[in-house]
């Protein structure tokens, strides 16, 4: 007697598929973060600006997509040439004019974008998004001592972070964390994900001048941050409809699906750095 064919089976295969390619694209962005720290200056402040900017190019592509559907805005334009600047200037150290710009140009989208009901809003919160975070990263990162390394052992806690947490929300379920946000997000995702980010976190120490008893009730505070700021950029897409921002990283999206752990993350980051308990 032949059985009959599982109709779950297709599913499986294409989770499977899709958790794959997500671990080996964290793979692969962690071996190009190690080899950009390699490097060091300036392909480090570069790699910053750069992700900033695709950021925000796909924050306005997903904003466009319900204000100007034929071509972007020139509050969009603005708004990206502004991350750029806002960054750029983080990276060579002019922090005080980094400000200076982001205020700059949030006044200059804002006026820009107020005739339409949906730019005056969320175009000004692009370049908050993009050019705040990545301005802190990159800060870290120029100002030296223990900021490199609490910047790459805060990268790579992220990204293992959301791959468990994607593992565990896909393939043990558990009851959701915010389904109206993200139905696929579970509280046991949640956990594994801070689990993840805090194992990686003091393997990683191990290798910097860091104190391990630091990092080990710290990383698993920025691994819930991570998750947390997940789920404000899973609330963004619902909004406008969307599902990833792009399709420039396989299993993953977008840049900003990527690295949305990272938006609230690198306050915590910044705020651990100045407080000196490392």
């Amino acid at each position: 007697m032949s059985q009959k064919p599982d109709p779950t089976t297709p599913l499986r295969a294409a989770l499977y598929d899709r958790l794959r390619a997500r671990i080996l694209t964290g793979i692969a962005a962690t071996m190009f973060g190690l080899a950009v720290f390699l490097v060091g200056t300036p392909l480090v402040q570069l790699a910053g600006m750069g992700i900033a900017m695709v950021v925000a190019y796909e924050w306005g592509v997903i904003v466009g997509k319900s204000s100007r559907p034929t071509r972007p805005s020139p509050a969009m334009v603005l708004m990206i040439l502004g991350v750029g600047i806002t960054t750029g200037l983080s990276a060579i150290g002019m922090f005080a004019a980094a400000g200076c710009s982001m205020f700059g140009g949030l006044l200059a989208c804002a006026v820009l974008s107020w005739r339409s009901p949906v730019e005056r809003f969320w175009v000004p919160l692009g370049l908050i998004y993009a050019a705040g975070p990545w301005s802190l990263l990159i800060a870290l990162y120029v100002v030296g001592g223990a900021g490199p390394p609490i910047l790459f052992i805060g990268l790579a806690l992220v990204i293992n972070a959301d791959i468990a947490a994607y593992f565990a929300g896909k393939h043990i379920g558990g009851p959701k964390l915010a389904p109206v946000i993200s139905p696929a997000k579970t509280w046991v995702g949640l956990v594994m994900g801070v689990i993840a980010g805090y194992a990686v976190a003091q393997v990683m120490v191990f290798w910097t001048p860091l104190s391990p008893w630091a990092f080990a009730l710290a990383a698993p505070l920025f691994a819930a941050i991570s998750q947390l700021s997940d789920l404000m950029e899973s609330g963004f897409k619902r909004r406008f409809g969307v599902k990833d921002a792009s399709k420039l990283l396989p299993g993953h999206g977008g840049v900003m699906d990527r690295m949305d752990g990272m938006t609230l993350t690198a306050v915590a980051l910044v705020v651990f750095y100045l407080s000196g308990w490392y």
